[in-house]
């Protein structure tokens, strides 16, 4: 295994982490202060993050897989992930503020915090040799 993908898959699980623990504080904050549909709105919201995370994770780890071979296709592999994760986004979005008639306030907030988790990720990604 590649360093560059141990690194990778530290990055997401951290981050999916973050993210998980986030999402279940705004949750929680609007069960407390609101009721259960803020708590649902809230979650829907996060889980968008989420799936947009696992998303570009699996794009990127296949773009390093391709990109041993071929360094562009390697390329358009990120690219098509970031419009599918864009189009995902909004679908999602939609989803829930139409046809689940969820609190779009809530949404958007969990999904803005959860967001914000991808400035504050901070993984060691130093190189530590194996010892023979």
């Amino acid at each position: 295994m590649s360093f560059a993908l141990v690194v990778m898959r530290r990055v997401v699980r951290r981050l999916l982490i973050v993210q998980v623990i986030l999402t279940l504080i705004i949750a929680l904050s609007y069960l407390v202060l609101q009721n259960s549909d803020g708590l649902f709105a809230a979650l829907y919201g996060g889980s968008i993050t989420l799936s947009g995370t696992l998303l570009m994770a699996w794009r990127i780890g296949r773009a390093g897989e391709v990109a041993s071979t071929e360094r562009q296709q390697g390329y358009i592999e990120i690219y098509i992930g970031a419009i599918q994760k864009f189009i995902l986004t909004l679908v999602l979005m939609a989803l829930g503020m139409g046809y689940l008639k969820l609190d779009p306030l809530a949404i958007l907030i969990s999904f803005a915090v959860t967001q914000l988790s991808f400035i504050a990720n901070k993984v060691d990604t130093s190189h530590v040799p194996v010892k023979k």
